[in-house]
């Protein structure tokens, strides 16, 4: 018997929650799905999408790249909470904050809120909360002199 491949964050077990894609190729948080059946033999699985009929239900080779794991946007409306990672940045370090002009910006981690996201103190004063991957490690930039060739 074949076995499905190890992705990370889907379980291969008949009751496994994730996203998948519809056949119209949409992803959205209506598409959390559950896993009905496995067939081993063919490589895949029946999902059937939540809170749709199952006359939507289809068939997917478990490798497929229309399945992914639920987003934690998607586990935290479902009221559950994934595995606590450790958080990558700790209070008092200096960090590259995102802004709402999507551009990266000195800022300093007040706290680490337990949804893992951070609130950060950027250098003009203003806090703000931002998500985990919105944060960034802090490099200092030296200005180095290049020797000036003259011909």
């Amino acid at each position: 018997m074949k076995t499905p491949p190890d992705r990370s964050g889907i379980t291969f077990e008949v009751g496994a929650q994730l996203e998948a894609r519809d056949r119209h190729k949409n992803w959205s948080e209506l598409y959390t799905a559950t896993i009905e059946k496995i067939d081993y033999d063919k490589e895949r699985v029946l999902i059937h999408y939540r809170q749709w009929s199952r006359r939507h239900d289809e068939w997917f080779q478990w490798n497929s790249p229309y399945l992914r794991p639920l987003e934690r946007v998607s586990l935290r409306r479902q009221g559950l909470n994934p595995p606590c990672s450790q958080p990558m940045f700790v209070s008092g370090t200096k960090v590259l904050a995102c802004w709402t002009d999507c551009r990266f910006y000195p800022a300093k981690i007040l706290r680490v809120n337990k949804d893992d996201s951070y609130t950060v103190r950027f250098y003009d004063g203003v806090v703000r909360t931002v998500k985990p991957t919105k944060v960034k490690p802090f490099q200092e930039v030296r200005n180095t002199l290049l020797p000036l060739v003259l011909i």
